[in-house]
């Protein structure tokens, strides 16, 4: 890579809409922080030695950073979410389309590809890569979409005053708000669990977890702005065009209402990436 090159991947990335970096970096690397207290010494060395050296926070963004090279890789961009229609209670990855997502179907196959030995070192450091990241994003409630919203990116709000959207708030906002590095994330969210409490957050599979998420999903949206002076095709935020009076104004209450859960998505996240590379590696 040229160093102008470079120069451009970079501001590239720095313009990035935040929409696209589900947990943001803080919170990706955060999960791969706590993988990596929680796995086993053998399993930890496997994955180090696959990322040359570089630990599993470092690789935890390469699958939002590629975003910037679509010409190889935009057949991966669908990867980051799936949808779960409230009404549908059972689901499988066998459902996933190209418009739906394929969050769950890639994960299996990244691990698939990742528990095979005799796969080129490059293919199973990328599939390394790619478990890291996708395991996360299927713990932010928003990645598992009900499908009309494209995962609350259209929902308009203000945070603080400012206006964005109800994915960026999830992504991002809440987590940044409280000024942590990723390590002091890591270590904030990890205090005094219990053996009990590791234990039952390893239990489960994708699916199960995509479900915790999916219930949490209804939970997360704010309700109607009831602002009469608006034309009333207006008043439902999640759709075009919205009143900027018609937002749903989120701050201090509504981070104090979620910021225990995104920690929570957070940690469980990172306990889960470590079973299962303890499984795959």
């Amino acid at each position: 890579m040229t160093r102008a090159t470079r120069i451009l991947f970079c501001i590239s990335l720095c313009l990035a809409p935040q929409q696209l970096l589900a947990w943001g970096q803080t919170g990706h690397r955060a999960i791969g922080d706590i993988a990596e207290a929680n796995m086993r010494p053998d399993a930890l060395k496997k994955a180090r030695a696959l990322l040359d050296g570089h630990d599993l926070a470092y690789a935890s963004t390469w699958a939002d950073e590629i975003r910037s090279d679509p010409k190889r890789y935009s057949h991966t961009f669908n990867w980051h979410y799936t949808t779960w229609q409230d009404e549908d209670e059972r689901f499988h990855s066998a459902d996933e389309t190209k418009d739906t997502g394929f969050l769950l179907t890639q994960v299996d196959k990244q691990l698939a590809i990742l528990k095979n030995s005799k796969a080129p070192k490059a293919e199973r450091a990328e599939a390394l890569r790619f478990v890291v990241h996708l395991v996360g994003d299927a713990h932010q409630p928003l990645h598992v979409g009900g499908g009309n919203d494209r995962g609350g990116n259209t929902c308009r709000v203000t945070w603080f005053g400012r206006a964005t959207n109800l994915h960026s708030v999830w992504d991002g906002e809440i987590i940044e708000g409280n000024g942590l590095s990723y390590t002091e994330l890591a270590a904030f969210v990890s205090q005094g669990r219990t053996a009990a409490e590791i234990a039952a957050a390893k239990r489960g599979d994708m699916r199960s977890w995509a479900q915790e998420s999916r219930k949490l999903r209804s939970e997360i949206y704010p309700p109607e702005v009831q602002a009469p002076s608006t034309p009333v095709t207006y008043l439902t935020y999640c759709r075009e065009p919205v009143a900027a009076e018609a937002m749903p104004k989120l701050g201090y209450e509504y981070s104090y209402r979620f910021l225990p859960v995104v920690q929570d998505r957070i940690y469980v996240a990172g306990i889960r990436l470590a079973r299962l590379l303890d499984e795959a590696l």
